[in-house]
C-alpha cells in the first residue's frame, strides 16, 4: 500500500511548525542568539557568584539557554521527522549537534561555579530567591560529575562519535532494512516495515501472521551480529563516560534526567530499579495466566510468537474515523475535570498533531510527543483508522497534557522526570479503554483486549526488556565480551521466565540489541503503569480529586520523582505498588 504524499493530506491534519519558527532563517537567528548567550553565561560562571544578584543572573541565564535549546531542538527534529529525505532538514540537525558541543561545556562551567560555593555561602545566597532553590540545588549537585573544562570540551566534541552506534541501530530499522513483501489473504501485497509490523501481526489469519513474522525476522536476522556488536560499542562508550564522570555504573548515570531538558537531573537510586524488577518477577503469575488465556481463546494447541498481537475479540475490528476517535478520546478524559478536557480539546484542534503516515515521514515508531517550554507539545502520529493507533494518540496526548500543565510555571520547572513521565500517558490509555467499553459492541471487545495488552506491555514486557538491557550492561561493565551467542542465551532465559507458554521451536532466532535510547529507559514504563493504575483507582475511590491530579502534573518539574510518587501515595522503594499493579492486571483478565 503506497503512502500519500505529504501535500495530499489536508493541512488540518499536519503540523503547523511556523508556531515555533516562521521559517528556517528564524531558526538560524535563534541559534546565533543561543551561541551569544552561551558566551555570556560562560563568562558569568567563570567564578562562583558572590552575591544573590550574581547567583540569580547565572540561574536565569542558564534557564534561558535551555529554553532556547529546547525550541531549536524541537523545530529541527520535527521538520526532519516529517521529511526524512530533506537535505536542508538534515543540515539543520547537524547544526544542532554542533551547537550541543558548545552547550554542554558551558553548563559544566555553571555546575563547577555552584559546586565551588561552600554550603553556608550557598544557603545565604539562595535564601532571598527561594523559587530558584530546587533548580540551584540540583544544578549544584551535578558538580561532582563534572570534569575540568578541557575534559568537558573533549567529551562534548566527541558526542557525535559516541552517537555513532545509535545511527547504525536506527539504520538497521530504516534505510538498511529491506522490507519484505507478504501477500495478505485478500491478495493485497504488503511491505512489512518496523512501522506496520505489529499492525500486520494483528491480522486474524494465523498463516498470514506466521508469514509476516518469519519474513520480518528473517530480514532482521541478517543484522544480528551487527546489532550486538554495535550495542556492545554503545555500552562500552556509556561505561567509559560513566567512569570518567564518577558514576558507579551506567545505571546510576541513566536513572536521572527529564524531558524536555531544563538542566535538572532528578535521580532515583539504583535500588528502585532492583525493586521493580524483583517485584514484577516475583509476580509473573498473572502474565502467564494471560498467555494461557490467549492460547485457549485462540483455540490453538501451541501458542506461537505470531499469536501475541492478534485481538482476542470475536467481532471484526472496527474501522475508526479520526474525528470519531478524537471524540472518544476527549470523552474518556471526563474523570480528570472540565479544565483538563478543555485543554485537551484545544490541543487536538490546534494543528499540533501530524496525524497520518505519509511518504518520507518517520513511520518506524507509532507515535511520540516532543515539546519545549515556550512552544508546548506536538504529537507525531501514524493513525491507521484502528483501535491500536487511536490508543497511541491517547497515550501521547497524556504527555502533551502533562506539558500543558507544567508549562504553567517557569521554564526551568516546565519538565517531567523520566521516572514519572509515563504515568499520565498510560492513564490516558486506561481511561480510553473504559470509555470504549461503555460503547459496547466490537469497539468494546477490542478495547478490552487493548487494555490488557497495554498493561502487559508496559508492566511485564518492559520489565523483561529492562532485565535484558541490565544484563548486557553488567556484562560489558565486568569486562566480558558481548557476542550474539551470549546475548541470545540471556534473551532465551528471559523468554523462558516471562513467556513460558509461547512455543519457540523452529522460530527464527531473535537477538535484540540495546536500542537507540539510553540503556536504562524501560524501567520508566513499569513505573508509569504502576502509577497510572494507582491513580485510576484513587480517582474512582475519591482518594485523589481531579484537581489534585492536575496539580500533580503541574508539579512534576518542581520536585524529585520520589516526592511526585509520594503525592500519589506510592512508595516506589517497596514492593507494594508493583504487587498491587500485577494484581490489578490479573483482575482485568477476568473480563476477557
Amino acid at each position: 500500500m503506497d503512502l500519500p504524499a505529504r501535500d495530499e493530506v489536508s493541512t488540518e491534519y499536519r503540523f503547523d511548525l511556523t508556531t515555533i519558527f516562521g521559517n528556517p532563517d528564524e531558526w538560524k537567528a535563534a541559534r546565533d542568539e543561543l551561541l551569544e548567550r552561551l558566551e555570556k553565561l560562560d563568562q558569568l560562571a567563570t567564578e562562583p557568584p558572590e552575591t544573590t544578584e550574581g547567583l540569580e543572573e547565572i540561574l536565569s541565564e542558564t534557564e534561558e539557554c535551555y529554553r532556547l535549546r529546547q525550541r531549536l531542538d524541537l523545530y529541527a527534529t520535527l521538520s526532519k521527522n516529517v521529511n526524512t529525505d530533506s537535505e536542508s532538514a538534515a543540515e539543520r540537525q547537524r547544526d544542532f549537534k554542533d551547537l550541543e558541543a558548545s552547550f554542554d561545556p558551558v553548563v559544566g562551567t555553571v555546575h563547577r561555579a555552584l559546586g565551588d560555593l561552600t554550603d553556608d555561602d550557598f544557603t545565604a545566597l539562595i535564601e532571598p530567591i527561594e523559587d530558584y532553590r530546587y533548580y540551584a540545588e540540583n544544578l549544584r549537585s551535578q558538580a561532582r560529575h563534572v570534569q575540568s573544562p578541557a575534559v568537558e570540551t573533549v567529551i562534548a566534541e566527541h558526542g557525535e562519535v559516541r552517537s555513532g552506534p545509535d545511527r547504525i541501530l536506527r539504520a538497521i530499522t530504516t534505510e538498511d532494512f529491506d522490507s519484505p513483501e507478504v501477500k495478505r489473504p485478500d491478495g493485497e501485497t504488503v511491505e512489512i516495515r518496523p512501522g506496520n509490523y505489529q499492525t500486520e501481526l494483528s491480522h486474524p489469519d494465523r498463516d498470514y501472521r506466521r508469514r509476516v513474522h518469519e519474513a520480518y525476522h528473517t530480514e532482521h536476522h541478517r543484522f544480528a551480529a551487527t546489532t550486538i556488536r554495535t550495542s556492545a560499542e554503545k555500552l562500552s562508550a556509556a561505561d567509559t563516560e560513566s567512569s570518567i564522570r564518577g558514576y558507579d555504573s551506567i545505571r546510576e548515570r541513566d536513572l536521572r534526567g527529564t524531558y524536555p531538558e531544563t538542566g535538572l537531573e532528578p535521580a532515583v537510586p539504583e535500588s528502585v530499579h532492583d525493586t521493580l524488577l524483583e517485584a514484577v518477577r516475583n509476580n509473573l503469575g498473572p502474565y502467564h495466566r494471560a498467555q494461557q488465556l490467549r492460547r485457549e481463546r485462540l483455540d490453538v494447541e501451541k501458542l506461537r510468537p505470531w499469536d501475541r498481537r492478534v485481538s482476542l475479540a470475536e467481532q471484526p475490528a472496527p474501522d475508526l474515523d479520526y474525528e470519531d476517535a478524537l471524540e472518544l478520546v476527549i470523552d474518556s478524559l471526563t474523570p480528570l475535570g472540565e479544565d483538563y478536557v478543555d485543554r485537551a480539546r484545544n490541543f487536538l484542534h490546534d494543528r499540533r498533531i501530524d496525524v497520518y503516515p505519509t511518504q518520507n515521514k518517520r513511520t518506524d515508531i507509532p507515535a511520540y510527543c516532543p515539546s519545549s517550554a515556550p512552544d508546548g507539545a506536538f504529537v507525531l502520529a501514524n493513525f491507521r483508522g484502528d483501535v491500536r493507533t487511536m490508543f497511541f494518540i491517547a497515550h501521547e496526548l497524556g504527555h502533551a497534557l502533562n506539558v500543558a500543565y507544567h508549562r504553567d510555571g517557569p521554564a526551568r520547572y516546565a519538565t517531567s522526570p523520566s521516572a514519572v513521565c509515563e504515568v499520565p500517558s498510560i492513564l490516558h490509555e486506561l481511561l480510553l479503554a473504559e470509555e470504549c467499553m461503555q460503547e459496547g459492541g466490537s469497539l468494546a471487545a477490542h478495547a478490552q483486549n487493548r487494555l490488557v495488552e497495554c498493561v502487559a506491555g508496559n508492566l511485564y514486557r518492559n520489565a523483561r526488556t529492562a532485565a535484558y538491557n541490565h544484563a548486557l550492561a553488567t556484562k560489558i561493565e565486568s569486562g566480558e565480551e558481548l557476542t550474539p551467542e551470549n546475548a541470545r542465551d540471556i534473551y532465551d532465559d528471559l523468554l523462558d521466565e516471562f513467556d513460558p507458554v509461547y512455543e519457540r521451536e523452529g522460530v527464527i532466532d531473535r537477538v535484540g540489541g540495546i536500542g537507540i535510547r539510553i540503556p536504562y529507559s524501560s524501567y520508566q514504563y513499569v513505573l508509569g503503569a504502576t502509577g497510572a493504575l494507582a491513580v485510576r483507582d484513587s480517582l474512582k475511590e475519591n482518594l485523589v480529586s481531579p484537581n489534585e491530579y492536575r496539580q500533580f502534573l503541574r508539579q512534576t518539574g518542581h520536585r524529585p520523582p520520589f516526592d511526585s510518587f509520594s503525592a500519589l501515595d506510592l512508595d516506589i522503594q517497596s514492593f507494594g505498588p508493583f504487587e498491587r499493579a500485577t494484581a490489578k492486571f490479573d483482575s482485568y483478565l477476568d473480563h476477557l
